[in-house]
């Protein structure tokens, strides 16, 4: 099974708002993007896209932070109907989200939350940097995929209480994550706050060897890549202290515990 985000990109300045299909990205992204403002859908894939858009906008009065996010950064969301690994990935390049064609609407839903997160967490500076050790930018891996799931985990249940179960059901289905989503629904049987909740899920996150070493082997392929294209010494600088603290936030602000794993030694 494939992972929710190729990690193939460091941070890099802002992309401008996409106000032309991204062809450079896929030759027949005129069918298969849905540009901003997310309104215009003439296509079955700009149907499906605008879709998921709508239920995620229905689960309050206000924007969904998330969305606002996504508005403000002018990022297409796309079908991606090419042979892929991936179920999703934020092209930072390319300034889009992609999902595999091929999944189904919850599974499409539930990942286009979870790579609104990583557009989130990119804006707010948590992205990979070849200014820091290797062993760090796998730490850093490790939290937003982490807090990533654990939102796109909330998410979902909050869908499901709306009356709208697919995405619950899918990540429920999922063999790699389905164990990160019983520990959220543990917790709020339980009587748990949602942030409480998420993190029961983001604590989850790290309980796989699967997903440890998945994510790790990804995180230092890209790395390695970067420093190869770049011709940068590699750095054995660690982050900062306290760089993590203000990443695990509801989308509303409402902070949730979250402890990072230990620096290598």
């Amino acid at each position: 099974m494939g992972f929710f985000v190729r990690l193939t990109v460091l941070c890099v300045a802002a992309l401008p708002a996409l106000a032309e299909a991204p062809t450079g990205w896929h030759p027949g992204a005129a069918e298969l993007c849905l540009l901003p403002p997310y309104q215009s859908a003439t296509t079955d894939a700009q149907r499906e896209l605008r879709s998921l858009v709508a239920d995620i906008e229905a689960l309050a009065p206000g924007e969904d932070p998330l969305l606002g996010k996504l508005r403000s950064r002018g990022t297409a969301i796309c079908v991606e109907d090419r042979p892929t690994v991936a179920r999703g990935s934020y092209e930072v390049d390319s300034n889009l989200i992609a999902l595999r064609a091929s999944l189904g609407t919850g599974a499409k839903l539930l990942i286009l939350i979870h790579e609104l997160r990583h557009l989130d967490q990119y804006q707010r500076g948590f992205c990979p940097s070849t200014d820091y050790d290797m062993d760090e930018m796998a730490r850093l891996t490790f939290m937003v995929e982490a807090d990533a799931q654990a939102i796109a985990t909330y998410y979902a249940w909050q869908l499901a209480k709306a009356g709208r179960p697919d995405a619950w059901e899918a990540v429920q289905a999922m063999p790699e994550y389905a164990d990160v989503a019983a520990s959220f629904a543990r917790a709020v049987a339980d009587g748990s706050s949602p942030e409480i909740a998420v993190a029961a899920a983001f604590d989850r996150w790290f309980v796989s060897p699967w997903r440890i070493e998945t994510y790790r082997a990804s995180a230092c392929a890209a790395y390695l890549d970067r420093l190869d294209v770049t011709k940068r010494l590699r750095s054995y600088d660690p982050l900062p202290e306290g760089y993590f603290e203000t990443l695990c936030r509801l989308p509303d602000g409402t902070p949730y515990r979250c402890d990072p794993p230990r620096p290598p030694d």
